[in-house]
């Protein structure tokens, strides 16, 4: 995978050490922006929300109306169905973002024009949580008023954000998909390996829900998919969920523990 550099290694800046936090975060929306993968996945993110949205939403819309009451019928967390497909696509995205350069050995000359290695870190993971944070609320609430008017169609009760706890569960989705890219951005700074790191990524999202579904004590809430799909993207309680402000805490721990091992891991090992 080849990666272009804004910053040559060459620059005098660089080979006095003052590139700055300022300068990197150029380099990286460089970066991220010349990516092939970038674009592919922006595209699969969007496609693969809007079909899973209006196939959840359209297979809920022409039930009869008696089958909405008595089971906690939520028609916000209906429409987030479809962004199970975008928290994958920028969980990849956030691997790719760093796991290419030590791939494509492109990391020797990022680290040649930002000697600090902090300060790579810092504009990486912020060009990366940024961007992800805006395409995710962008993301939210398209697929909430899309999901909203295809349920419109049928008889099925509808939300609206004046709706108790409906505009914080699509706020909170929204910035709940960037969290899902840093994870992987932590994991490839830790595993530095694409494969791996995509694989150990799908393990913690997809797998882990299933292998602690089965076990006494529901540990199976506290796993990131799970905290996303019943407790952040959901307004109707439903059993023993987690609230969302908990889940949502709960998730950012586990993305900045990922982000610190891997800021460790960058810091102290060689590219």
């Amino acid at each position: 995978m080849t990666i272009a550099l804004s910053l040559p290694a060459t620059t005098p800046a660089a080979r006095e050490g003052r590139v700055g936090f300022r300068q990197a975060v150029a380099a990286e929306v460089s970066k991220l922006a010349s990516l092939r993968s970038t674009k592919l996945l922006l595209g699969i993110t969007v496609l693969g929300t809007m079909l899973v949205t209006f196939l959840s939403t359209n297979g809920a819309a022409h039930h009869p109306r008696q089958w909405y009451q008595g089971f906690g019928w939520d028609p916000t967390n209906q429409a987030m169905a479809g962004l199970a497909i975008g928290s994958l696509a920028l969980g990849v995205l956030g691997v790719l973002a760093i796991s290419g350069e030590y791939g494509s050995g492109t990391m020797r000359s990022s680290l040649a024009a930002v000697p600090r290695r902090e300060t790579l870190f810092a504009a990486k993971a912020t060009v990366v949580g940024l961007f992800t944070l805006v395409v995710g609320e962008i993301l939210s609430f398209v697929a909430f008023f899309f999901g909203q008017a295809i349920l419109s169609t049928g008889v099925a009760p509808t939300a609206h954000l004046g709706q108790p706890g409906v505009l914080r569960a699509v706020v909170l989705t929204g910035a709940f998909l960037s969290l899902f890219a840093l994870l992987g951005l932590g994991l490839g700074l830790i595993i530095r390996h694409t494969a791996g790191a995509i694989a150990t990524f799908a393990g913690v999202t997809l797998l882990a829900p299933i292998l602690l579904q089965t076990i006494a004590g529901h540990p199976a809430k506290y796993t990131p998919a799970i905290i996303f799909a019943q407790s952040v993207a959901a307004v109707v309680p439903q059993g023993n969920q987690l609230s969302a402000t908990i889940g949502f805490v709960l998730m950012a721990l586990y993305t900045v523990a990922a982000l610190a091992v891997g800021a460790v891991v960058l810091i102290k090992r060689d590219a």
